[in-house]
């Protein structure tokens, strides 16, 4: 595996740090982490001590102009993206990982937001990405990892000319995880959205269950067979699209993987995916690992209280939606999509207190027949396992949910008071 490297850049009056100085900001962060030095000071490692485990880190700070521009740069905020192309210095953090993926990767941030607390922008490397400083600092002060979805990223290559209508979805950062990358060649740019949320679902699957051998089937969810193949030997099966051998530099080629759905006709006949996208885009039942539950629920529970106060101060407001996935017993435990021995389902909340919330239905469930689509009631809400706010900025999760809350401080907040 390559090494993950996140780099945090730093405002643009702030010199790079001395060793001392990111000795103190370690212990104000309270995490038990040594830091180490070499005779001509070349080199810094850090040793993160979590139980009997010890994580080490190698760390580096140096000038922004050896810094990649990355291709999702521009995707930042305004003041986010001035701030970055304003800062001179960065710090970061590189090492490799073992099999807990999801935990290394958090243990990354958190001692990055650690080491550079006044950051203004995060750059992971891996997967050509860029986040914002508050996002780094959101991530760490949780105890439970961020979704995998937040460590790669999926890059969008449209056709010009006669291929206009045709994209290449692929993606960065999987890789430094022990997955393969993923692509899919050969579709309709229309398509993208419905494929892209394909290849969300099929990279947690890899990473959750290991990757499958190529040219064997696995089911991402039900009714989506798919088979993965290296990504030479699949362009003969899509020749003539986007994504083929000439358009491929040395970080779109290596251990990439395209995917490709049998023929419904002809099962041995492969395809790109694009068959499904109908049945995405209605209501897909994707296949989520019980350890993937188990995170969503826990992220979901400790940020609990933000929904309670949005929902408290917004519940009258037309202009918000709060809804709820809640874990109910089903009826039998014979299917893939609830190892738990629950459906997942979601809800509209009507009311909520820390114990229950007062919510309908919003599905017909698969495997629940004491519940319909629609029906209103009460839950416990240790049933939680996800919850979701659509307001007028958007949509928020609880991977979110702190972004929300800012700005709406700083709606609340004079300008002359800020800036002060």
């Amino acid at each position: 595996r390559p090494l993950s490297k996140l780099i945090a850049l730093l405002p643009a009056a702030e010199p790079p740090p001395t060793f001392e100085e990111l000795e103190r900001n370690l212990s104000r962060s309270c995490l038990p982490v040594t830091l180490r030095q070499n005779a001509s000071g070349s080199r810094i490692r850090a040793l993160l001590q979590e139980g009997s485990a010890t994580r080490a880190f190698d760390v580096e700070m140096n000038a922004t102009d050896s810094v990649p521009r990355f291709l999702d740069f521009a995707r930042l905020p305004g003041g986010a993206f001035d701030a970055a192309l304003a800062s001179l210095f960065f710090v970061s953090v590189s090492c490799k990982f073992g099999r807990d993926v999801l935990d290394s990767l958090h243990a990354q941030v958190r001692l990055l937001a650690a080491l550079a607390p006044d950051a203004v922008v995060m750059l992971d490397v891996n997967a050509f990405h860029a986040r914002t400083g508050d996002w780094m600092r959101d991530v760490a002060c949780a105890s439970v990892p961020p979704a995998p979805t937040s460590f790669f990223s999926i890059h969008s290559v449209f056709g010009e000319g006669p291929k206009r209508r045709e994209t290449w979805l692929h993606t960065h950062g999987l890789h430094r995880m022990g997955s393969i990358e993923l692509d899919i060649v050969g579709v309709r740019r229309r398509d993208a959205p419905a494929l892209t949320e394909l290849i969300n679902n099929v990279a947690r699957f890899f990473l959750d269950r290991g990757v499958p051998l190529p040219n064997t089937r696995f089911d991402a969810g039900t009714g989506l067979p798919l088979v993965w193949l290296p990504w030479e030997a699949a362009l003969p099966h899509v020749d003539g699209t986007l994504g083929g051998a000439g358009g491929r530099d040395a970080d779109h080629s290596g251990e990439r993987g395209i995917l490709l759905a049998p023929a419904e006709e002809a099962p041995e006949r492969l395809e790109p995916p694009r068959c499904y996208v109908p049945l995405i885009e209605a209501d897909p039942i994707f296949y989520v690992s019980p350890a993937e539950t188990e995170r969503m629920q826990k992220l979901a529970r400790e940020r609990l209280p933000s929904f309670l106060a949005l929902q408290g101060r917004f519940a009258k407001n037309r202009k918000w939606d709060f809804h709820v996935k809640l874990g109910i017993a089903s009826d039998g435990n014979d299917h893939g999509n609830a190892a738990d021995g629950a459906e997942h389902l979601w809800f509209d909340v009507h009311e909520a207190t820390a114990k229950s919330v007062d919510a309908t239905l919003l599905n017909q469930p698969y495997f629940v027949t004491g519940l319909r689509e629609g029906q209103r009631s009460t839950f416990d809400l240790r049933l939680l396992t996800d919850w979701s706010i659509d307001s007028p900025r958007g949509r928020y999760t609880p991977e979110t949910v702190l972004q929300l809350e800012r700005a709406l401080i700083n709606d609340r907040v004079p300008a002359r008071t800020l800036l002060n």
